[in-house]
């Protein structure tokens, strides 16, 4: 990879990173909901803004959410609404960093998840075993974090669960959509777009009555703008440039800025279990990146 594709990686990463940060910010004014909602809304603009940008292919699939509104709305639920939601609520509990490294065990619930949905996916050995000490990790920190708080457990697991979302939504994305020969740009505005009607019900209902501040706001504006649409348009950009494979290293980056925003703007502790988990949560994957 040239310098210039290692800074877009570095910065995709520290952008997706700072989601983790601005949700505990937006929680202080908005609910749960209200910022999953907010985020999928102005992330869904920007995104549409990109997709006309771009024109050909992207803006003419445009319509395919209305030949295949099933698919459109089990994509938005799983990608966007669900674990969008999820990481609000695991949030409310759960300091950012830990937060941040439980949603990147993403990749591990896609390789649970390959041999009955799309065995095309599966893994080997090596990353098998990669897998369990994955596993093992996130065991040791939630353990080692969430022991004696009830509520704290609930939010790892609602992280969690965020996570095995948003790898089930990966296999809706690849049969319905890549498969089909529809854009990533216009896949991801079509769950933006979904995701923000059906948590709109919720948030309305949840919303509070006083009016919220500025640093609330400028959360949830910059959580939609900036770590949702201009995320993913590096992320398409670095998969145009140096492949699938090498663009996803900023999954793993991603966990190790959300840890040193919480250090340094939420004055959140850095405990040794937090650091191990790190360096555990999806060791099989990187290799194959690397290699590649």
């Amino acid at each position: 990879m040239t310098p210039r594709q290692i800074g877009l990686l570095v910065l995709l990463s520290a952008l997706w990173g700072g989601v983790f940060l601005l949700v505990k910010y937006a929680l202080r004014d908005f609910s749960a909901v209200e910022v999953a909602f907010f985020q999928a809304l102005i992330g869904a603009l920007g995104l549409f803004g990109i997709v006309i940008f771009q024109g050909g292919a992207a803006r003419a699939k445009l319509g395919d959410i209305l030949r295949r509104p099933a698919q459109a709305l089990l994509l938005g639920a799983l990608a966007i609404a669900t674990p969008f939601m999820l990481i609000a609520l695991g949030e409310l509990t759960v300091p950012s960093g830990l937060a941040g490294v439980l949603v990147s065990t993403t990749p591990m619930f896609v390789a649970l998840f390959a041999p009955w949905i799309d065995p095309a996916m599966e893994i080997n050995r090596r990353q098998g075993a990669g897998l369990a000490v994955g596993l093992l990790g996130v065991a040791l920190v939630v353990g080692a974090h969430f022991i004696g708080s009830l509520g704290q457990l609930v939010g790892a697991l609602a992280l969690l669960g965020a996570a095995a979302s948003g790898a089930l939504s990966g296999f809706v994305v690849k049969l319905q959509y890549k498969d089909k020969g529809v854009p990533a740009s216009t896949t991801s505005f079509f769950a933006l777009s979904v995701g923000a009607l059906l948590t709109l019900p919720v948030a309305v209902i949840t919303a509070p009555r006083e009016l919220p501040g500025t640093r609330a706001v400028l959360a949830v504006v910059a959580l939609g703008l900036l770590c949702t649409a201009v995320a993913f348009m590096l992320y398409y950009r670095l998969i145009d440039h140096i492949g699938e494979e090498r663009a996803s290293l900023s999954n793993y980056l991603t966990p190790a800025f959300a840890l040193l925003y919480g250090v340094l703007l939420l004055s959140e502790s850095l405990t040794i279990w937090a650091i191990l988990s790190l360096g555990q949560a999806c060791p099989f994957s990187i290799a194959p990146a690397l290699r590649a």
